[in-house]
């Protein structure tokens, strides 16, 4: 299986553990059912590391079976509506796991296009909510007063920036609020979105930057 061994996200997914079936008996190999038993017997379902799933499928030792953050269930709901599926609490890899899972099963790039069509219906969302962010911390700077919530309970955007990038560097406002649907949507970004959501923030500061400097 062609990946990189230096690329952080190929190397995330390795670590990550998959359902499997043993397609035959395995003498010596009990020790990863933390069991007693020394063998595996055949149609035995354990979870493996990718790294060694992968090969043993390659052997044909394993069946891969898809892991339930790719369900037919989740397909379903990010057909319906990429943007209210928190990916997060499906895997916090969720995209590199699913890429690396595209190369080993995928004979028809089905699962690619699973993963395309999360990502693009998802991406207008993030940049639409870094620019939000961006902002929120810009009018926070100028503000003297900071609170959590509004009187409908909207979250503000501080909040929301310490829920995504565990700190306060995504910003954070005074009054700037974001209904419950933008609150879970922000909770529910998994790594590489939230990398984005970041990445975006700092390209709208660095260009507010820019402008204020060349007035």
């Amino acid at each position: 299986m062609d990946h990189n061994y230096w690329n952080v996200d190929d190397f995330i997914a390795d670590s990550q553990r998959l359902p499997c079936t043993f397609n035959m008996d395995v003498p010596n190999m009990g020790q990863i059912q933390s069991t007693e038993e020394r063998d595996i017997k055949a149609l035995t379902r354990v979870e493996l590391p990718f790294w060694l799933a992968e090969l043993m499928a390659l052997n044909n030792i394993v069946s891969i079976n898809k892991p339930k953050s790719f369900s037919t269930r989740v397909k379903a709901a990010l057909d319906a509506n990429p943007a209210s599926v928190q990916l997060r609490n499906q895997n916090i890899h969720w995209y590199a796991l699913g890429a690396r899972l595209a190369q080993l099963m995928d004979d028809d790039d089905t699962e690619m296009q699973v993963l395309s069509k999360a990502y693009t219906g998802r991406i207008a969302q993030i940049f639409q909510q870094s620019q939000h962010l961006s902002t929120a911390s810009s009018f926070s700077t100028s503000s003297t007063t900071n609170t959590d919530a509004d009187d409908q309970g909207f979250a503000s955007a501080q909040a929301i920036a310490a829920m995504v990038s565990d700190g306060p560097s995504l910003g954070m406002s005074a009054g700037h609020a974001m209904s419950a649907e933008i609150t879970d949507f922000l909770q529910g970004m998994e790594e590489s979105e939230r990398t984005l959501l970041r990445n975006g923030q700092e390209g709208a500061r660095m260009m507010k930057d820019f402008l204020a400097s060349n007035q």
